[in-house]
């Protein structure tokens, strides 16, 4: 009897076939053990996806750029100047499919019932559109026109204007003093209330001037609301409201905003303090002019994330920025992502022992049943060492193709949730710092 490893291949091969229900119940088991294990994968692989997506996709792009400090401690005087050469820069740049520019600043929103300080936020339509598809999260409404609200010039105050500024600025300081004076019972060194300007004389003349020198837009600009903002200030499209900031200058502005759409981006904390108008309305409102704070970048390839980040960082235009990857800017999500690898990697290697504890009992106990056919072969001339090895390649004949079939279940079970997804019993989208887990689980599939 020859020992040659094709003739033990072919034995082998037939002898799966022999007892094939036998064959059916361990190669079910390996397949439906290596199916469940990629399912797994490709579920927790989603979630972590739709993780970074939810932060990428919806907030901080791939790249950010901004004034040194900024990232940590925003204040409305960190913002660079030139942000329209450098943002043209930024898109010149290799692998860069989207550059919107930025403003940020703190309002306090105002409607005829309810008032909130929220999150002012100026962006180009058309890029951030690009760049965040933020047109396709609006609920409700319409997403920002385009084009910006004309605003009138500032006009500088001539000698006789300044003169009365002046005069405004002494009579409302001697009406306060006076009122004090009253309240306290004292006696008054300054020319009695009732002699002063009356106040709603100096509002008419204070108003005249700012108009002058801080003119309004000739109509409400546009503005979007997150939908848990708009629920706060009981707004809905077509509500006028009130913004109150402080600009650039240390001044004290308040425009007259319309509201033309609900934003929803299933991010519970932006939907609930960020209001978005047109990047020029928002520069005006702020006086600051070219300015921006920050720099929001789309890659075509987010791996190439730090690549790109060192290539801008290299550029003249960015010389002293801070040029940071989404990683850099939000470790707390890279550690969540991590966690959930080494979870997964936990919960399948438990399915996989399982799974192999019980096919290693079903290919032991079908040898056990052979005991007579092994003896014979035995008695026939074949050493132990080929008996051994002629059962191996049963085992390994059968763990591959119920291995390809679990490989086709995994797959099709990925594919399947990847469509239609699992929800998570009618429950909302949950954030965790910043990041957020949709209500439908999608899987993804990937090496």
């Amino acid at each position: 009897m020859t020992n040659s490893f094709g003739l033990l291949l072919a034995i082998a091969w037939r002898n799966l076939g022999r007892n094939r229900r036998r064959t059916l119940i361990a190669g079910a088991g390996i397949a439906l053990g290596v199916g469940m294990c990629i399912a797994s994968f490709g579920v927790m692989d989603g979630m972590s996806t739709d993780m970074v997506r939810s932060i990428t996709d919806v907030q901080l792009g791939h790249i950010q750029v901004h004034e040194p400090g900024f990232s940590a401690r925003p204040k409305l005087e960190l913002a660079f100047d030139k942000a329209t050469d450098r943002t043209r820069a930024a898109e010149h740049t290799r692998g860069v499919e989207a550059v919107s520019p930025r403003v940020l600043g703190w309002a306090l929103a105002s409607t005829r019932r309810q008032s909130t300080g929220v999150q002012l936020v100026g962006v180009d339509p058309a890029r951030e559109a690009r760049l965040t598809k933020l047109d396709r999260r609006v609920s409700k409404g319409r997403y920002l026109p385009q084009a910006a609200t004309p605003w009138a010039a500032a006009r500088k105050l001539d000698r006789k204007q300044k003169k009365l500024d002046q005069q405004l600025t002494q009579s409302e300081t001697e009406r306060a003093e006076a009122e004090i004076e009253a309240l306290a019972g004292g006696g008054a060194t300054h020319e009695p209330a009732d002699k002063l300007p009356s106040a709603q004389k100096l509002r008419t003349s204070t108003q005249e001037l700012l108009q002058q020198v801080a003119p309004k837009p000739d109509s409400p600009p546009p503005l979007l609301l997150g939908d848990k903002l708009a629920r706060k200030l009981q707004a809905k499209p077509g509500t006028r409201v009130s913004l109150m900031a402080q600009n650039l200058d240390g001044d004290p502005v308040n425009i007259e905003f319309r509201v033309v759409g609900i934003l929803h981006t299933g991010d519970r904390a932006l939907d609930n303090v960020r209001a978005v108008g047109n990047l020029a309305d928002v520069r005006r409102l702020l006086a600051l002019g070219d300015r921006a704070h920050e720099l929001a970048i789309r890659l075509r390839d987010p791996e190439a994330a730090a690549s790109v980040a060192q290539s801008l960082a290299a550029e003249p235009a960015f010389k002293g920025l801070d040029v940071k990857t989404w990683t850099q800017l939000r470790p707390d999500v890279v550690a969540m992502v991590q966690t959930n690898s080494v979870t997964t990697a936990v919960m399948v290697a438990i399915i996989f022992a399982i799974a192999a504890i019980g096919v290693a009992d079903a290919i032991l106990m079908a040898v056990f049943e052979r005991h007579r056919e092994l003896g014979m072969l035995k008695a026939v001339g074949m050493r132990p060492a080929s008996i051994v090895l002629m059962v191996t390649t049963e085992t390994f004949l059968l763990g591959l193709g119920a291995s390809l079939a679990g490989l086709l279940l995994g797959v099709g079970i990925d594919l399947c949730i990847g469509h239609y997804g699992i929800p998570l019993g009618g429950l909302s989208s949950t954030t965790l710092a910043g990041a957020t887990i949709p209500p439908v689980l999608h899987a993804t599939i990937t090496p």
